[in-house]
């Protein structure tokens, strides 16, 4: 058997590591389920994904792909930096699961409001992004306008006090009637454009300046967090 053929070895070790599969999964976002293909040897992680795994667990990419280059003692030194990493403080915050925020075209929601979970962020995450938890939620991405930025089903994290427009260059999530989109948002003198990023695929949404007075900024999106899946 070639060292590429131990894949499975080797994410045994380093999910050991890690105290396991559950640890593993928190802190980089890969589905138990996923993980546990993995483990059996029927599928294997694409490039970015073992770019995000490798970033996640300190390992080189190559050691991951190959099996070569990275003794044990290098992979044991980056374990116990990242397992340091998760006696860091974390912070709940609360999570919107149900609402359905399409980064494609508008989508219907029946309204949710109220949270239905919550996901942890490193307090020091958040430290660095300068906002207060309080004023925070989580939503997911669902389609793929505003790809390469945001892909579909990435985590967003929004800052809701940030619900003021500061320039075309900031991600927003903004509600018109029962449709919530993720955009970057532009002031024009007869209304607003909602600009996509895959601009290829999806042209601007025009809302014209009557309509515009319905349009809500809930808040900036301050933090992306990619789906391994």
């Amino acid at each position: 058997m070639s060292k590429e053929d131990n894949f499975p070895e080797r994410i045994d070790f380093v999910i050991n590591k890690l105290n396991g599969p559950s640890e593993f999964a928190r802190q980089t976002g890969v589905t138990l389920s996923t993980i546990a293909r993995w483990r059996k040897g029927e599928a294997e992680p694409s490039r970015p994904n073992l770019v995000r795994i490798a970033e996640a667990t300190g390992v080189s990419i190559q050691w991951l792909a190959t099996g070569e280059e990275e003794p044990k003692k290098t992979i044991e030194r980056s374990v116990e930096r990242v397992k340091a990493l998760t006696e860091e403080a974390v912070t709940m915050i609360a999570s919107y699961s149900s609402i359905n925020v399409s980064a494609g075209f508008g989508s219907f929601n029946e309204g949710v409001t109220k949270p239905d979970g919550q996901e942890p962020y490193f307090d020091s995450l958040l430290q660095s992004l300068r906002v207060n938890p309080e004023n925070c939620a989580v939503f997911w991405a669902n389609g793929d306008s505003m790809y390469p930025t945001i892909d579909d089903g990435d985590q967003l994290l929004v800052d809701l006090s940030k619900n003021e427009m500061k320039g075309s260059d900031k991600i927003y999530l903004v509600q018109n009637g029962e449709s919530v989109w993720v955009k970057r948002v532009k002031m024009k003198w007869d209304g607003i454009d909602l600009i996509s990023d895959n601009k290829e695929e999806y042209p601007p949404i025009a809302i014209s300046g009557e309509d515009a007075q319905n349009l809500q900024i809930i808040g900036q999106v301050v933090h992306i967090g990619k789906s391994l899946v």
